[in-house]
């Protein structure tokens, strides 16, 4: 079988590298003379990338990339509104990406200089593409990854229906290296708080920059010209209200290589094929590049229909399932792309919240309790109380085995106002903690360490739990794992957690917004920290951790302290009498991926496995570089590695 591929950009060489390995027959024509360089660079995330990683072994050309480490926004006055960290994301530049693809072929399968025109047809079916320079290149199947301009779909579907012009972007690189303290690989935007206008840079390596300039294009009444030293005042001018760094970025870019991009959309078509010829890429959807969708998209198309092809007997049959496995999620890519246009043409009328991610977020949100009976289950605890860490693993294994039945709602009992007058059994001052957690440390299958209260005495648990009750603003999933993030810092690393510095860390490594949740401490946390603390006397709890069994609203069961497993699974099963527990059993990689970091006792719980079968799992994922170590006083904790190399 022969594939004829139209367009020989990042999807359409994509495309023809999985189809050669699936022993096709394979010519990609390209209406470029010479290899392309525009399009500066782009941001990818581990999907892409590790579709790409497939073909790293089969040539010596070393494929480049920048990991982007956190995305900021801030006003041009310097107050920032969002700062969030990035996991597996990566900036490339797309000439890096072009020359990795392409040495993958000859001069025979990829032919540059061949401008689409036509295709012939043998009946409804095309046997031949014609092209511009009057050559032919007869096929089986004809793919169209010819771009947003795509002429193989308006052959196919004939007109398409753009959307209109409303942003501009100017994008170049720029040899400007900014302060960079951290060493963190950071994606800042600054964008007006007054109308349609922004101005963002990406690291493309350590020693280059890719920047843009949106805007509205009704600020600029038709000043933009592509003349280099024209551009370069026209954005000067721009950007006359925004910082210093800003203006340092352009005196360091060489205006003949920027260019103006004029930025549109247009609707999810019906189909992406007509008989034998299928489009992929920006030729078979386009959304606007505020998601930064694009690459990613392109690359999960080629992979995706090349397995489809692989495993249907006819075209027919593959193409519907590609549209059927592709077509949601770039629809939801295109109305991302719209409502984030639409926040930055009218930034008055939203605040930080209504902000999103310039970049593909998820967005399928997994109803688990649909048509299932479920309990509610509200937990009392706090960030410094030991009993609760210790009972973290008993509430990991009921996630993973019941966790389809269990909805938890968290509430902050306020352990620790202070140390004023404090005084709850033995314990009187942090050095009376410090000898309590020793002694918990001691009898317990789950390691802590007290030392914190001798070399960094916490003075109240009110700051991390008023964090918390912020975090649950944000996304209480995020909450959940922030919450345990900090009680990692404070029983594991003897980090104090009252610190702004160390509730941030948590917070990024959370998937959360820093910038929101510090706001957000200061009022909404607090509101609903002091609200917590009501029901926690209205509910008489003395003792945490506490958990409250409820089935339709109606308390059913309560347990008091840390309680054997057993316990739980007595209550569950017999609110529950058709619980289902799940028997299957996760594999390392997924145990890691869903809770990031364990204890090995804890890791061993969850997984029925014993501590010497638990250190040999553990230390073979070590060695894949999956999961970190770190060397807490009483036993090792095993991190997710969130930014492993591919």
């Amino acid at each position: 079988m022969k594939a004829v591929i139209i367009g020989g950009g990042i999807a359409g060489l994509t495309m023809a590298l999985h189809l050669q390995r699936n022993q096709w027959e394979v010519v990609v024509c390209e209406k470029a003379n010479s290899l392309k360089t525009r399009g500066h660079a782009f941001l990818i995330n581990y999907e892409g990338l590790l579709v790409l990683s497939e073909f790293f072994k089969e040539t010596s050309h070393k494929l480049l990339k920048q990991r982007v480490d956190l995305f900021s926004l801030k006003r041009p006055d310097g107050e920032e509104k969002i700062k969030i960290q990035l996991i597996d994301w990566y900036c490339m530049k797309r000439i890096d990406l072009i020359a990795f693809l392409n040495s993958f072929f000859t001069k025979k399968t990829l032919r540059e200089g061949n401008a689409f025109s036509h295709f012939l047809y043998n009946g409804e079916k095309a046997i031949a593409a014609v092209f511009e320079n009057g050559s032919m290149e007869y096929g089986d199947l004809f793919i169209g990854a010819d771009g947003s301009n795509s002429k193989v779909r308006q052959v196919i579907h004939c007109k398409t229906n753009y959307s209109k012009i409303e942003v501009n972007e100017v994008v170049g690189t720029s040899k400007k290296q900014l302060n960079n303290a951290t060493k963190e690989f950071l994606f800042q935007k600054i964008q007006s708080e007054e109308k349609g206008l922004a101005f963002g840079y990406i690291p493309a390596s350590e020693d280059e920059m890719v920047w843009f300039m949106q805007y509205d294009v009704k600020l600029s009444n038709g000043k933009e010209i592509s003349h280099p030293e024209e551009l370069k005042a026209f954005c000067t001018a721009m950007m006359k209200d925004f910082p210093e760094d800003v203006h340092a970025v352009l005196e360091a870019t060489d205006f003949r290589n920027a260019y103006i991009w004029k930025t549109r959309d247009f609707d999810l078509i019906p189909g992406f094929h007509k008989e034998n010829v299928v489009l992929i890429g920006d030729a078979a959807h386009l959304a606007l590049p505020f998601t930064s969708a694009g690459t990613s998209n392109a690359i999960a198309d080629a992979k995706c229909l090349s397995e489809c092809l692989q495993h249907h007997a006819n075209f027919e049959t593959a193409f519907q399932n590609y549209y059927t496995l592709r077509s949601e999620k770039v629809k939801s890519h295109i109305e991302q792309g719209r409502v984030l246009k639409k926040i930055f043409l009218n930034p008055r009328k939203y605040s930080e919240r209504g902000f999103l991610m310039p970049l593909v977020s998820q967005t399928d949100n997994y109803k688990k309790f649909k048509d299932k009976e479920h309990l509610t289950i509200m937990y009392f605890t706090d960030p410094i109380c030991s009993t609760c860490w210790i009972a973290q693993p008993i509430l990991r294994r009921l996630e993973v085995e019941y966790g389809a039945y269990l909805k938890f709602e968290y509430h902050m009992g306020g352990l620790l106002p202070s140390w004023k007058d404090y005084a709850r059994g033995e314990i009187k001052t942090p050095i009376d903690a410090a000898k309590h957690w020793a002694e918990v440390n001691d009898s317990q299958n789950m390691i802590l360490d007290g030392d914190v209260w001798i070399e960094d005495p916490i003075h109240s648990s009110y700051p991390p739990s008023i964090a918390f009750k912020a975090a649950q603003l944000q996304d209480n999933d995020k909450a959940i794992t922030f919450l345990r993030r900090l009680k990692e810092f404070v029983f594991l690393e003897k980090r104090n957690i009252t610190r702004w510095k160390i509730i941030e860390n948590a917070a990024l490594t959370s998937g959360l917004d820093a910038a929101l949740l510090k706001k957000d401490i200061e009022i909404n946390g607090l509101k609903l920290f002091k609200e917590d603390l009501v029901l926690t006397k209205e509910m008489e709890v003395v003792m945490f951790p506490t958990f409250f069994f409820l089935q339709n609203g109606i308390i059913k069961n309560t347990i008091k302290g840390c309680e054997t497993y057993e316990v739980f699974e007595e209550i569950i099963k017999k609110l529950l009498p058709d619980v289902k527990k799940e028997t299957e059993r996760l594999s390392p990689v997924a145990i890691f991926s869903r809770f990031h970091n364990m204890t090995e006792d804890e890791y061993a719980f969850v997984t029925y496995t014993t501590i010497e079968e638990t250190r040999i799992i553990l230390n073979q994922l070590h060695e894949q570089l999956f999961i970190n170590k770190f060397y807490s006083k009483h036993g090792v904790v095993w991190m997710f590695n969130l930014n492993a190399s591919i």
